[in-house]
C-alpha cells in the first residue's frame, strides 16, 4: 500500500526556511520532476490494503543522493539522518534525527521498479543537466581523460632491444637463413631477471640482465647482416638497429623503433 505524503507545513520552522536556498542540492531538488516517479511507480503499489510504503520521492532521492555521493545503501540512509540538506532533497518537511527507512528497503525498490525504472531516474538526472546547456553544445562531446587509467608504455633501452631481437629472428625464420646461436633458453632467463627489477635486491641483477640483452641483440643483428645477401631494403633498418645499440641512458637524442621501421 503507498502512503499518503503531507504536504501540510509546519507551524513552527520548516527545512525550506532552515536552509540555505544557494545549496546546490537544494536548488537540484526543485528542477527535478518528482511527479513523473509518482506517477510512474505509483501503479506498481496497491492502493487499498498492506502495509503503507515509504514515499516514492524519499525512495527515488535517497538512490539519487547514492549515486551522487557514491556510497552505499547502509551509508546514504545513515547520512540522511543527520543531513537537513538529504532530508529536504527527498521532500522532508521538518528535520528527523533518525534513518527514514532501513537499507535493504532501497534493495526492495529496486527489485520493485526493475530496470526501466531505473533507467527513468536516469533521464530524469540527464535531462535537468542538460535543460539549462548551451544548445550549441549538443552536437559537441566534451571528454576528459584526467583520472582514466592510461595504459602508457615507454621505449625504454631494454624493450627496444628486446624488439630487435624478436625482428632480427623473424627476419631470419622468413628467409631461412643460418643463425649460429637463436638464445631462446638465455634470452627466457634474461626476461625473467629484468620482471622484477623494482624489488631492491633483484637491482643489480636486472641491470646485469639488460647488459647481456644488448650484447645479443648486436650478436644478432651483425649476424643477420652478414648472412643476409640481398640488402636493398634494409639500410635504414640496420642503420637505425645500430643507433638504437649506441645509445645509453645519458644520450641527448633517443631512437625508438616504429611498426614501419621493424
Amino acid at each position: 500500500m503507498l502512503k499518503r505524503t503531507s504536504k501540510q507545513l509546519s507551524m513552527f520552522s520548516s527545512l525550506e526556511d532552515m536552509l540555505s536556498h544557494q545549496h546546490p542540492l537544494f536548488q537540484l531538488s526543485n528542477k527535478i520532476n518528482w511527479e513523473s516517479f509518482e506517477n510512474a511507480f505509483s501503479p506498481l503499489y496497491c492502493s487499498t490494503n498492506g502495509r503503507p510504503a515509504h514515499p516514492i520521492r524519499l525512495m527515488c532521492g535517497l538512490l539519487i543522493l547514492k549515486h551522487l555521493r557514491n556510497v552505499s545503501d547502509e551509508m546514504v540512509v545513515f547520512q540522511w539522518s543527520e543531513n537537513a540538506y538529504y532530508q529536504y532533497f527527498c521532500g522532508g518537511l521538518e528535520f528527523m534525527p533518525k534513518q527514514p527507512c532501513d537499507a535493504s528497503e532501497l534493495v526492495h525498490f529496486r527489485n520493485r521498479i526493475g530496470e526501466e525504472g531505473m533507467e527513468l531516474i536516469l533521464a530524469e538526472s540527464i535531462r535537468v543537466n542538460t535543460d539549462h546547456d548551451n544548445e550549441d553544445h549538443f552536437d559537441t562531446a566534451f571528454i576528459d581523460s584526467t583520472v582514466q587509467e592510461k595504459h602508457i608504455t615507454y621505449p625504454t633501452d631494454a624493450k627496444l632491444h628486446k624488439k630487435i631481437i624478436k625482428n632480427v629472428l623473424k627476419i631470419v625464420h622468413d628467409k631461412s637463413l643460418p643463425l649460429r646461436q637463436s638464445y631462446t633458453r638465455t634470452l627466457k632467463g634474461i626476461y625473467r631477471s629484468q620482471r622484477f627489477r623494482n624489488h631492491p635486491k633483484n637491482r643489480k641483477k636486472a641491470l646485469k640482465a639488460d647488459r647481456q640483452l644488448r650484447t645479443i641483440a648486436g650478436r644478432l643483428v651483425r649476424e643477420l647482416e652478414r648472412n643476409l645477401e640481398g640488402k636493398k631494403g634494409y639500410e635504414k633498418m640496420f642503420e637505425l638497429y645500430y643507433k638504437v645499440l649506441s645509445q645509453n641512458r645519458k644520450s641527448k637524442k633517443k631512437y625508438i623503433l616504429c611498426s614501419n621501421q621493424m
